[in-house]
């Protein structure tokens, strides 16, 4: 007993990111079904028709064919699908905490990704400095901040503001997730909460589909 007290004591010890990156690594490899990660989802037409109403939403930002955008948490590539068709070869980069969850993606849209050139990579320092060095005209980040826990929004913030070019139009989905029954589960944090924690030169406002980001130039 007073091992598995330690073992438990030393897992919440571990960064928030690690500990959700072994939670669902875990339900996946068990056949759990997800809304947005895996090969199988659990809605999968209400899941296509939200990605295209995303997709249009971006449009209507300004995202055009010869962008570049990142989508930085693009689970299994559900949101990014549409988007990755409207895009230009070579002008699509997403990037999560572990390759399994892109994995999915990349073997259900396997001509789409070699057709349109898709960049994947996990979320590291070097491949962050990579992105930052390209410039991207677009970012975004969907159903991913209602699963950051308090702890990791700074990180999380950090990493998105590293990304930033002054020319960047990055748009962050802040809402909690809603269910097949109607119900949202997951945390809303505020612009007010995240303002706080901004590195300085960075200015973020709540629009309709979520806070927008932008580096100062």
């Amino acid at each position: 007993m007073q091992k598995a007290f330690k073992r438990i004591k030393a897992l919440f010890r571990k960064p928030a990111e690690e500990r959700y990156l072994r939670f669902m690594e875990k339900k996946l490899a068990a056949g759990a079904e997800h809304s947005t990660l895996g090969a199988k989802i659990r809605d999968e037409a209400y899941t296509r028709a939200k990605a295209e109403r995303w997709a249009q939403r971006m449009i209507e930002y300004g995202l055009k064919p010869g962008h570049l955008c990142i989508e930085y948490g693009c689970g299994s590539l559900w949101a990014a699908e549409p988007i990755i068709h409207y895009l230009d070869r070579g002008r699509f980069y997403g990037i999560d905490l572990s390759d399994h969850f892109y994995e999915f993606g990349r073997a259900r849209l396997a001509d789409l990704i070699a057709e349109k050139q898709v960049r994947l990579g996990v979320i590291s320092e070097p491949v962050l400095r990579e992105i930052a060095a390209l410039k991207p005209d677009f970012l975004f980040s969907r159903k991913v901040l209602p699963h950051v826990e308090e702890s990791a929004l700074p990180r999380y913030l950090a990493n998105v503001c590293s990304l930033l070019a002054p020319k960047t139009f990055a748009i962050l989905d802040n809402t909690p997730v809603p269910q097949p029954d109607g119900s949202m589960v997951g945390r809303r944090h505020t612009v007010e909460a995240m303002r706080a924690h901004l590195p300085a030169g960075f200015s973020i406002v709540q629009d309709r589909w979520g806070a927008i980001l932008r580096k100062q130039g």
